[in-house]
């Protein structure tokens, strides 16, 4: 089975692989079940609808979020705008060559992203390390030691995770995209304010939503559900146990006391704070320079790959549909001028 762009589409029934990403129970006027069922073909999501059918139904059948797929998929038109219905749904187990087509990716290769992160966080404290690998002297109890060793023991999952379900860097290695470009940014801020202490920021960002390893699984396709834990706490929360697990892990073989305390405060607090407000998911509110840098970062990553996602889809010179998000809790629409480096 090949692989039929959901964007070459013509009205007609069509037979193609897909990753599934969504699926949600819904009913229609009558009552009946329906499923509203959404689909990747690597490059673009469109949703379908199932009729006469339940969620249950199509577990029982294999098909699940996360799932590849095969898909006969009728496109019609409706009030003007494309419709799709699903005809008949099937899990495919595709050769790599095919699976590579339709998992959405960062533009740099993931393992080449974490392998660069941890460089990273090596080289924030001026102190010299070996880069050649991704091991921290067993007596150093520094914040890099402390978040090398963090994402190192989760480092399949940190490598392949998404950093969303939805909204932004909801992609195979998303997490990983989206912690480089804000740690080569909070290099960047360093150079400007000389108060920040660069170590505490750099690990504190690398480390700000390493709890959505937990909060989260992602499939072998990018997709991502929530778990249990992530429902009951969220990854501020898990994050934060995660740093008190491996501090009393270093304290068991130490036998006694081995990170700093302080310090540790400082990394836990940029991680309670870096939603911001309260109202946003934050635990507290950033009281230190770090930790109010490590939340405007994370704005800033956020709502540029919201820009980039959307301008991928846009002519220069025309404005979006409303995009949740962009604009604190509401929709905004964007623009895309024709003069800037956005293609």
């Amino acid at each position: 089975m090949s692989i039929i762009r959901f964007n070459t589409m013509d009205l007609g029934t069509y037979e193609t692989d897909v990753v599934v990403s969504s699926i949600n129970q819904s009913s229609t006027a009558n009552n009946k079940p329906m499923i509203k069922i959404t689909l990747s073909d690597g490059e673009d999501s469109i949703t379908a609808l199932i009729f006469d059918t339940t969620k249950k139904d199509l577990a029982a059948s294999g098909v699940e979020e996360g799932i590849t797929a095969v898909v006969s998929l009728e496109v019609t038109d409706y009030k003007g705008n494309r419709s799709y219905k699903v005809v008949n749904i099937n899990p495919v187990k595709l050769p790599e060559d095919e699976l590579k087509q339709l998992i959405k990716m960062p533009p740099e290769d993931p393992a080449k992203l974490v392998s660069d992160i941890l460089m990273l966080i090596k080289q924030s404290s001026g102190r010299t390390y070996d880069l050649s690998t991704n091991e921290v002297p067993s007596d150093d109890f520094s914040l890099t030691a402390l978040s090398v060793r963090l994402i190192t023991s989760r480092l399949k999952d940190f490598t392949k995770s998404s950093a969303a379900k939805t909204m932004h860097h909801n992609i195979y290695g998303g997490l990983a995209y989206h912690i480089y470009r804000m740690v080569k940014a909070a290099y960047a801020v360093c150079e400007v304010y000389p108060l920040l202490n660069r170590e505490l920021l750099v690990c504190g960002t690398a480390l700000h939503d390493i709890g959505k390893l937990v909060e989260m699984k992602t499939s072998d396709t990018g997709i991502a559900a929530y778990t249990d834990m992530g429902n009951l706490f969220g990854h501020p929360l898990l994050g934060i146990e995660m740093i008190d697990h491996e501090v009393w892990r270093q304290n068991q073989a130490a036998g006694g006391k081995s990170y700093s305390a302080e310090q540790v405060a400082m990394l836990k607090h940029m991680i309670a704070s870096h939603h911001g407000q309260p109202e946003w998911g934050a635990i507290r509110v950033p009281v230190t320079p770090e930790a109010m840098i490590l939340h405007e970062l994370d704005m800033i990553d956020s709502r540029m790959y919201m820009f980039e996602e959307t301008f991928s889809t846009m002519d220069p010179g025309t404005s979006s549909d409303p995009v949740f998000g962009i604009a604190g809790e509401g929709k905004a629409v964007i623009y895309k001028n024709s003069f800037s480096n956005y293609n």
